[in-house]
């Protein structure tokens, strides 16, 4: 069996999967039968095992290849630990094996337990999709009897189990006297497709969980009173914030001058989730405490989220209303009101009334632009603060102006075909934030090898881009612009004729959305404008003989395309712009951009 009619050019197929939880017993045990199909399917005999140090282990573990002639290899080896993520007292670990002699056409099996001490209750996760297809899996979950208390809510005595099901049709999760069992047979595989949301919050999956409440409006209720209070406490306008304040701001300010300065300041400070945490021990070392505002405007740094509290703090402190949201990143994961988790909201912003009008601020991502969301925290649910209590509500979201890609090239093109010149790309918005936070978290160096390898993947065959430099990078109240050096060679000559690409920017790129069927939902992230022009000049003697045709392809209320081109006996040159907008924004951005 080297293919699965189940699973068309699958690279290995799940023959059965099971996992079963057990809170009596303080274990999770999972079992995997996978057949490899292909040289990739072989990449499956790699085994990595997370877990939580400390409170958790793992055990067990056992492992065997079966070639298909019948002969079993069991693994003897020894997993290595590896160390994933080590964050305060936080340590993510992981055990890693291989199984032994893998073959296209093998059986591969293996097995293991995941311990936890006694005083925990671990409710599982079933993440019913996984990257393979499953022919057929089973779950069982037996949860504790004894009395619980809840520390995510606030140390409340846990009044039962939820679960939440996202399933297919037919698929139903029974319960018994042992427990909690689902079976299920031919579960299609995620598929990896471009421009896909994240796919934990589409993917069928059963999420359960002990809870100290008895319905979701009792849930976000309380657990909202309790998170609310503790933004006030630490972005209280305390008699040290309002003395900042009055530096920072004159009386005959605006509300808005006021907003920018705070702002501005706000900007100012070490952002250590861009940087590096500094651990508990580090700050007693050297004096410091992480309390209220008044500390992190002390020392001068904090985390995204203790930022934006220091922002709500001096907003506050200057006489203006202002309140805190609670947010999901929507590029990990989406909001689901119906399951009972506070983990799922990610991040801080800010709300700020002005002028009759509620503006959303992302002070806790370096470099965002005043009055604006990074774009994972935009449309997307989570808890705010409002007058007297919380709601759920929404984030806003960008229109196609707020973010702009504009790039410019001007080019000469030699009698032997050499080409040289220099490209200007300016970036505002959402694209302008990715790159600042990209030089931000590695150096200027490294940042222009990246920009350049991505834009080079697009230019015409023999084309050498050199990322020259960056302006603007560290001013967010301006656009950033890159330049580039052009090198290389461009067009092929036959007889008397040199044919030249017609298109100089994303001359190489790959369509997009060129499948027939497709599985996931589309996420294009945000809206923008995207504005090309480039003039190319030619060498003496040679004329241009024809231009591609012009286009325009208006998707009304949705998007916009056109394209132009000219040609004379010195120049060619076109144009080139394509808005991606929201429905209703309204478009005209294609009149008159190449004259």
């Amino acid at each position: 069996m080297t293919s699965d009619p189940a699973a068309p050019d699958a690279p290995a197929v799940f023959l059965f999967r099971q996992e079963v939880s057990d809170d009596k017993l303080h274990m999770h045990s999972l079992y995997a039968r996978i057949k490899i199909l292909t040289e990739k399917g072989k990449d499956n005999a790699d085994v990595e095992i997370p877990y939580e140090g400390r409170s958790f282990s793992i055990r067990g573990i056992q492992g065997r290849t079966i070639h298909s002639d019948g002969t079993v290899i069991p693994f003897t080896g020894k997993p290595i630990e590896k160390l994933l993520l080590k964050q305060g007292n936080v340590r993510e670990m992981a055990k890693v094996f291989s199984l032994p002699d893998v073959q296209v056409g093998s059986i591969i099996e293996y097995e293991y337990v995941l311990a936890y001490e006694d005083g925990y209750a671990v409710p599982p996760r079933w993440y019913i999709q996984q990257l393979l297809y499953v022919h057929k899996a089973h779950y069982h979950f037996n949860p504790t009897q004894r009395e619980l208390t809840s520390n995510s809510e606030h140390g409340n005595t846990v009044v039962g189990l939820m679960y939440t099901p996202m399933l297919p049709p037919g698929a139903q999760v029974r319960s018994g006297l042992d427990g909690y069992d689902l079976t299920i047979e031919k579960v299609p595989a995620m598929v990896d497709e471009e421009y896909m949301p994240p796919m934990e919050s589409f993917s069928y999956r059963v999420l359960f969980y002990y809870s100290s409440y008895r319905s979701g409006d009792e849930f976000w209720k309380q657990q909202g009173k309790y998170w609310s209070k503790n933004m006030d406490r630490f972005a209280q306008p305390s008699a040290k914030v309002q003395a900042v304040v009055q530096q920072i701001v004159a009386p005959s300010d605006t509300q808005e001058q006021k907003l920018r300065k705070i702002y501005a300041a706000v900007m100012q400070l070490e952002n250590t989730s861009f940087t590096r945490e500094h651990s508990a021990a580090e700050n007693k070392a050297e004096g410091l405490k992480i309390k209220t505002a008044d500390d992190i405007w002390e020392q001068k740094r904090g985390n995204s989220d203790e930022l934006t509290l220091l922002f709500i703090a001096l907003t506050r402190a200057a006489g203006m209303k202002a309140y805190a949201m609670a947010v999901t990143n929507r590029n990990s994961g989406l909001f689901v009101q119906s399951y009972l988790d506070w983990d799922q909201l990610d991040d801080d912003i800010a709300i700020v009334p002005l002028n009759g009008k509620e503006i959303f601020f992302d002070p806790g991502q370096r470099y965002c632009e005043f009055g604006k969301l990074h774009w994972k925290h935009t449309f997307v649910q989570g808890v705010r603060q409002v007058e007297g209590g919380i709601a759920i509500a929404e984030s806003n979201g960008m229109t196609y102006a707020d973010t702009s890609i504009v790039r410019f090239a001007d080019l000469t093109l030699n009698e032997d075909g050499k080409l040289q010149g220099l490209i200007r790309i300016t970036f505002t918005g959402g694209e302008a934030l990715r790159w600042r936070q990209h030089i931000l978290k590695t150096d200027d160096e490294e940042a222009k090898k990246d920009i350049q390898d991505e834009l080079q993947k697009e230019m015409p065959a023999d084309v050498i881009l050199k990322t020259n430099h960056f302006l603007g990078a560290t001013d967010y109240d301006h656009p950033l612009m890159v330049i580039f050096d052009v090198s290389g060679s461009m067009g092929t000559a036959t007889g008397k004729r040199v044919f030249l690409p017609g298109s100089f920017f994303e001359a190489n790129a790959k369509p997009l959305f060129v499948h027939e069927k497709r599985e996931n939902p589309v996420d294009l992230r945000f809206p923008y404008l995207l504005r090309d022009t480039v003039t190319l000049a030619l060498p003496t003697g040679f004329a241009v003989e024809s231009v591609p045709k012009d286009v325009e392809i208006p998707l009304p209320q949705f998007a916009d395309f056109v394209s132009k081109y000219k040609g004379t006996d010195t120049v060619y040159a076109y144009g080139r712009l394509l808005v991606v907008a929201l429905c209703g924004e309204g478009i005209s951005a294609g009149q008159g951009f190449l004259r």
